[in-house]
């Protein structure tokens, strides 16, 4: 099997090119080059039509932005980035490689505060931020790219992504706070929202399952631990892998555009043997002796 991965630099785009790397003829590319594999590194992207031309039996799209903040800041950029691009990807596909496989990340974010948990494919979205809406429209873009062309397209939902490599976001941002020599450490909300945490070994497999037994019919995926986690509990849990022993502070200020409470239901997924493997104490410790070794 040929594999592309775009975004080939990020978190999870880094992942998925070491994985498939290991058992297929493999290409990554990024706009920059934050890891020590060889990716192609293209500023502007040029070289994307001449790469599709070669006709992957696989493309994983993992570029894009990821910044539910800046979405409200950058909207028309978030735009481009999240939806334009998936366009003109899937126009280089339809008139080079129309036999390529092509999964699309898109993200929880497209729900926003879910009426019940969990949450399933089916439910309806409501998306709190340009970002989250972004990410819908992509999904709709591979859908009708499908429909129309009868493309090979899947879009996954990745939930609350974290493990070694992961640069940014909530246990990150909590080991530098407890690293900060403070006896107290603030955090936003009450402590009583909840997240979905998944870990980057089990997203990849599940693309890896996904690529082999998925429907590309424009079909949409939840990649989740399908077990819902609270921040107060969960922050507390990495304080004691940490050693941290100040005291966790929340201060009731919510950050616009981030749900309360997610869980997924991944019984599609389940149902094609998908697994989690990595349980959120083990994750946690593996991902804080990631972050011990690195100079971030």
């Amino acid at each position: 099997m040929t594999v592309l991965i775009i975004g080939a630099s990020g978190f999870i785009g880094n992942a998925c090119f070491n994985y498939f790397s290991k058992k297929n003829e493999t290409v990554g590319i990024d706009r920059i080059n934050t890891s020590s594999n060889t990716i192609i590194i293209d500023n502007d992207l040029k070289i994307i039509p001449n790469l599709i031309a070669k006709k992957f039996d696989v493309i994983v799209n993992c570029a894009g932005s990821s910044n539910i903040q800046d979405s409200f800041i950058n909207t028309n950029n978030d735009l481009k980035l999240n939806v334009t691009f998936v366009k003109d990807l899937l126009e280089l596909v339809r008139t080079s490689s129309p036999a390529t496989k092509v999964i699309n990340l898109s993200s929880a974010a497209v729900y926003g505060n879910p009426k019940n948990l969990p949450i399933k494919e089916t439910d309806p979205c409501g998306p709190l931020s340009p970002y989250g809406l972004h990410k819908q429209q992509s999904e709709e873009v591979m859908k009708e790219h499908h429909l129309r062309f009868n493309l090979n397209t899947l879009s996954v939902r990745i939930f609350s992504a974290y493990g070694p490599g992961l640069k940014r976001q909530f246990f990150h941002d909590l080991y530098y706070k407890f690293n900060s020599g403070n006896n107290t450490v603030d955090l936003y909300g009450t402590g009583n929202e909840s997240r979905d945490f998944v870990f980057i070994s089990d997203i990849v497999e599940a693309l890896d399952i996904l690529i082999n037994k998925g429907s590309f019919t424009g079909e949409i995926y939840n990649i989740a631990s399908g077990k819902e986690s609270f921040i107060n509990a969960t922050a507390q849990l990495f304080s004691k892998i940490t050693g941290y022993t100040g005291t966790l502070i929340f201060t009731d200020e919510h950050i616009e555009g981030y749900p309360i409470n997610w869980r997924a239901d991944i019984s599609k997924l389940n149902a094609m043997g998908f697994s989690p493997k990595i349980e959120l104490e083990e994750g946690l410790k593996l991902y804080y002796s990631w972050l011990k070794k690195e100079k971030i």
